[in-house]
Protein backbone atom coordinates (compact mmCIF):
# COMPACT_ATOMS: atom_id res chain seq x y z
CA UNK A 1 0.00 0.00 0.00
CA UNK A 2 1.26 3.68 -0.81
CA UNK A 3 0.91 5.96 2.85
CA UNK A 4 1.49 8.81 0.87
CA UNK A 5 2.94 10.95 -1.64
CA UNK A 6 5.10 13.73 -0.85
CA UNK A 7 6.35 16.18 -3.69
CA UNK A 8 8.56 19.06 -2.40
CA UNK A 9 11.75 21.29 -3.63
CA UNK A 10 14.69 21.40 -2.85
CA UNK A 11 14.05 23.63 0.26
CA UNK A 12 12.35 20.90 1.64
CA UNK A 13 8.79 23.61 0.54
CA UNK A 14 5.96 20.92 0.08
CA UNK A 15 4.66 21.44 -3.01
CA UNK A 16 2.02 18.52 -2.90
CA UNK A 17 1.18 16.24 0.51
CA UNK A 18 -1.24 13.03 0.02
CA UNK A 19 -1.80 10.98 3.40
CA UNK A 20 -3.61 7.74 2.13
CA UNK A 21 -4.41 6.61 5.79
CA UNK A 22 -5.23 8.98 8.64
CA UNK A 23 -1.56 10.10 9.57
CA UNK A 24 -1.97 13.35 12.44
CA UNK A 25 -1.08 16.33 10.94
CA UNK A 26 1.83 16.87 13.36
CA UNK A 27 2.95 13.51 12.13
CA UNK A 28 2.84 14.27 8.56
CA UNK A 29 4.81 17.35 9.12
CA UNK A 30 7.81 15.08 10.76
CA UNK A 31 7.87 12.75 8.39
CA UNK A 32 8.29 15.24 5.33
CA UNK A 33 10.85 16.49 7.34
CA UNK A 34 12.71 13.33 7.71
CA UNK A 35 11.88 12.21 4.20
CA UNK A 36 13.81 15.67 3.20
CA UNK A 37 16.49 15.38 5.24
CA UNK A 38 17.21 12.00 4.14
CA UNK A 39 17.34 12.13 1.04
CA UNK A 40 18.76 16.03 0.19
CA UNK A 41 21.50 15.06 1.68
CA UNK A 42 21.89 11.98 -0.77
CA UNK A 43 24.54 11.63 -3.88
CA UNK A 44 22.81 11.28 -7.44
CA UNK A 45 25.05 7.92 -7.21
CA UNK A 46 22.99 6.73 -4.16
CA UNK A 47 19.69 4.74 -4.58
CA UNK A 48 16.58 5.81 -4.77
CA UNK A 49 14.97 3.59 -1.80
CA UNK A 50 15.53 4.23 2.00
CA UNK A 51 14.03 2.78 5.07
CA UNK A 52 11.92 5.10 7.34
CA UNK A 53 10.23 4.18 10.30
CA UNK A 54 7.79 1.65 9.73
CA UNK A 55 7.53 2.85 5.58
CA UNK A 56 9.82 2.31 2.96
CA UNK A 57 10.67 5.55 0.69
CA UNK A 58 10.90 5.25 -3.08
CA UNK A 59 11.58 8.69 -4.42
CA UNK A 60 13.22 10.67 -7.65
CA UNK A 61 14.85 13.91 -7.74
CA UNK A 62 13.77 16.29 -11.08
CA UNK A 63 15.46 19.57 -11.23
CA UNK A 64 14.05 21.49 -8.47
CA UNK A 65 11.47 18.44 -7.35
CA UNK A 66 11.73 15.20 -5.16
CA UNK A 67 8.53 13.07 -6.15
CA UNK A 68 8.80 10.66 -2.80
CA UNK A 69 6.44 7.69 -2.22
CA UNK A 70 5.76 6.30 1.69
CA UNK A 71 5.43 2.93 1.08
CA UNK A 72 5.16 -0.47 2.87
CA UNK A 73 6.78 -3.47 2.34
CA UNK A 74 4.42 -5.39 0.52
CA UNK A 75 4.87 -2.94 -2.50
CA UNK A 76 7.75 -3.58 -5.23
CA UNK A 77 10.13 -0.44 -5.38
CA UNK A 78 10.61 -1.10 -8.58
CA UNK A 79 7.07 -0.19 -9.82
CA UNK A 80 6.95 2.59 -7.25
CA UNK A 81 10.29 4.26 -9.30
CA UNK A 82 7.88 3.71 -12.44
CA UNK A 83 4.62 4.80 -10.74
CA UNK A 84 7.10 8.08 -10.44
CA UNK A 85 8.06 8.11 -13.84
CA UNK A 86 4.58 8.13 -15.02
CA UNK A 87 3.58 10.38 -12.75
CA UNK A 88 6.02 12.65 -13.60
CA UNK A 89 5.40 12.21 -17.48
CA UNK A 90 1.98 13.03 -17.04
CA UNK A 91 2.28 16.36 -15.42
CA UNK A 92 5.01 16.86 -18.62
CA UNK A 93 2.01 16.28 -20.82
CA UNK A 94 -0.23 18.44 -18.90
CA UNK A 95 1.88 21.56 -19.05
CA UNK A 96 4.79 20.79 -21.68
CA UNK A 97 7.89 20.61 -19.51
CA UNK A 98 6.24 20.52 -15.71
CA UNK A 99 8.53 22.91 -13.38
CA UNK A 100 7.24 23.59 -9.71
CA UNK A 101 5.51 27.07 -10.60
CA UNK A 102 2.92 24.65 -12.76
CA UNK A 103 2.61 21.87 -9.45
CA UNK A 104 1.88 25.32 -7.13
CA UNK A 105 -0.78 27.28 -8.93
CA UNK A 106 -2.05 24.43 -10.96
CA UNK A 107 -2.94 22.01 -8.13
CA UNK A 108 -5.67 21.11 -9.29
CA UNK A 109 -4.50 19.49 -12.88
CA UNK A 110 -2.03 17.68 -10.21
CA UNK A 111 -4.64 16.02 -7.81
CA UNK A 112 -6.68 14.87 -10.76
CA UNK A 113 -3.92 13.29 -12.20
CA UNK A 114 -3.01 11.98 -9.07
CA UNK A 115 -5.89 10.78 -8.03
CA UNK A 116 -6.78 8.89 -11.70
CA UNK A 117 -3.24 6.55 -11.07
CA UNK A 118 -3.67 6.35 -7.15
CA UNK A 119 -7.29 5.39 -4.80
CA UNK A 120 -7.19 5.27 -1.01
CA UNK A 121 -3.18 4.22 -1.92
CA UNK A 122 -3.68 1.43 -4.22
CA UNK A 123 -2.75 1.98 -7.88
CA UNK A 124 -5.40 1.97 -10.67
CA UNK A 125 -3.92 3.63 -13.28
CA UNK A 126 -0.83 3.70 -15.00
CA UNK A 127 -1.27 3.94 -18.43
CA UNK A 128 -0.32 7.51 -19.96
CA UNK A 129 -2.96 8.13 -22.73
CA UNK A 130 -5.59 6.85 -20.52
CA UNK A 131 -4.33 9.12 -17.53
CA UNK A 132 -4.15 11.91 -19.28
CA UNK A 133 -7.69 11.75 -21.57
CA UNK A 134 -9.19 11.81 -17.85
CA UNK A 135 -7.33 14.73 -16.82
CA UNK A 136 -8.11 16.82 -20.29
CA UNK A 137 -12.15 14.95 -20.15
CA UNK A 138 -12.05 16.96 -16.48
CA UNK A 139 -10.32 20.29 -17.71
CA UNK A 140 -12.38 20.51 -20.50
CA UNK A 141 -10.18 20.23 -22.92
Amino acid sequence: MIHAILVFNNDGRPRLVRFYNDTPLAKQQSLLRQVHALVSKRSPTDSCMLHLEDAHVVYRHYATLYFALLVDEHESPLAMLDLIQVFVQTLNACFADVCELDVVFHWEVVAIALGEMIEAGMVVETSLPKITAAVDLMNGR
